[in-house]
């Protein structure tokens, strides 16, 4: 019995075997004996572009303007003393506007900035306003809070105008004319100015 079972299991085994060897015949009759190799090294296959097609051009953003160093990038934080401050400001813009009108008469012209602004005089070989020290010495560069380049006093001119520019912590009184703020001073919000008077 142990005997029959042997060989059954045998011939069963042996049916599938050759199930499998007809199947791969019957493969290698149907294409010719012919299988397609795999391409040899080095060739080069088809990229991501041409199958799918060019990638999209991302449009780049434009730079981003940087603000000019010489204008003012913060807002003072208010502090005790902001009213005392704007008195010497607008004590220094009234001495600096006297100065500048003397060197029109010394010179026939103000210092010319071309109408573009500048510091007043925080840079000696760079701004022009530093030119006023030829009549008023020292010349109030800096604002009373220190650092010229963020608090101090903006000059423009053309040669026959100017305008100086100051911040101004406080909100001034309803009778105080106001002085439009020029489009290079971005901050603070409130500025003090004068003009020149021909």
């Amino acid at each position: 019995m142990d005997w029959f079972r042997y060989r059954w299991q045998a011939a069963s085994l042996f049916a599938a075997l050759a199930a499998v060897v007809v199947a791969i015949v019957a493969t290698d009759l149907a294409t010719g004996g012919h299988t397609e190799a795999p391409p040899p090294l080095g060739t080069a296959y088809p990229t991501s572009e041409a199958v799918a097609g060019p990638r999209p051009t991302r449009t780049p953003r434009p730079p981003t303007a940087t603000p000019h160093p010489l204008t003012p990038t913060v807002t003072p934080t208010p502090q005790p003393g902001g009213g005392q401050r704007d008195l010497q400001r607008a004590q220094d813009l009234e001495r600096i506007r006297a100065a500048l009108e003397e060197y029109y008469d010394k010179e026939g012209s103000y210092p010319s900035t071309s109408g573009n602004m500048q510091t007043l005089c925080a840079y000696q070989d760079l701004d022009i306003g530093c030119k006023l020290t030829k009549v008023l010495d020292p010349l109030p560069a800096a604002d009373p809070l220190g650092d010229p380049l963020l608090n101090g006093y903006w000059y423009a001119s053309d040669g026959k105008s100017f305008a100086v520019y100051a911040i101004q912590e406080t909100v001034p009184a309803p009778n105080v004319p106001q002085c439009e703020k020029p489009e290079a001073i971005k901050r603070p919000d409130r500025i003090y100015c004068v003009r020149s008077t021909r």
